[in-house]
């Protein structure tokens, strides 16, 4: 009985080490993986407000960009990032988050827009979980690079600021081109965007406003 008990014993002891070691190594990794991912989120940041970064950039020097150049500032229930120019006191553009869902699960991503709102500096969608090589191509440079300077005026008795036609197809500023067989993904970029640039202009614009 003395036996079986040491052995429930030495049992629980080896539990609870194992236990203990694997919720350090969690608790590590997750502080590590919040780190890259806020170094991450910097980066995309300055890069659609076109603020640049240099390709050997550590993240020492990244930290410092961004704090000598960007600002949060909390707009209703959303952060949007104002970016400045090099003198640190000239709005050169706003940062907002964009978002919702994509064909395989949420896309979320980054649009810098002009001091004065009406046109997009640069698009950046840095998670997803679209097909690769297909609606993963959102995250390429030529898909991203057609926003740039994408009037924010929609079309009178239009909502939408843009639409995504087939390759080649479009005949106007602001139809720019799909991703060719991903047709689902293009449409739900297309809408998300649209929607999210819409509240922006409406509602967090004239709050911003009020702000300065």
């Amino acid at each position: 009985m003395k036996k079986q008990a040491l052995s429930v014993f030495f049992m629980f002891l080896i539990t609870l080490f194992f236990a203990s070691l694997v919720s350090a190594v969690k608790s590590i990794n997750g502080a590590r993986i919040q780190a890259n991912q806020e170094r991450k989120l910097r980066r995309v940041i300055l890069r659609v407000l076109d603020i640049p970064t240099g390709e050997r950039s550590g993240a020492v020097d990244i930290s410092l960009l961004f704090a000598a150049r960007v600002k949060a500032i909390q707009v209703g229930e959303r952060t949007i990032y104002v970016g400045y120019s090099g003198d640190g006191r000239t709005i050169s553009g706003y940062a907002l988050p964009v978002g919702g869902p994509g064909f395989w699960g949420p896309i979320q991503g980054m649009v810098g827009l002009a001091p004065d709102a009406g046109s997009v500096i640069g698009l950046a969608f840095y998670r997803h979980s679209e097909t690769p090589g297909l609606g993963g191509r959102i995250t390429e440079d030529w898909f991203s690079r057609q926003f740039k300077d994408l009037p924010l005026f929609p079309i009178e008795g239009d909502r939408n600021i843009f639409y995504l036609r087939p390759e080649g197809t479009g005949k106007s500023p602001n139809e720019l081109d799909a991703i060719t067989g991903a047709s689902n993904t293009s449409s739900a970029v297309e809408a998300f965007l649209n929607r999210e640039l819409d509240t922006f202009l409406r509602e967090s614009w004239r709050k911003i406003g009020e702000k300065e």
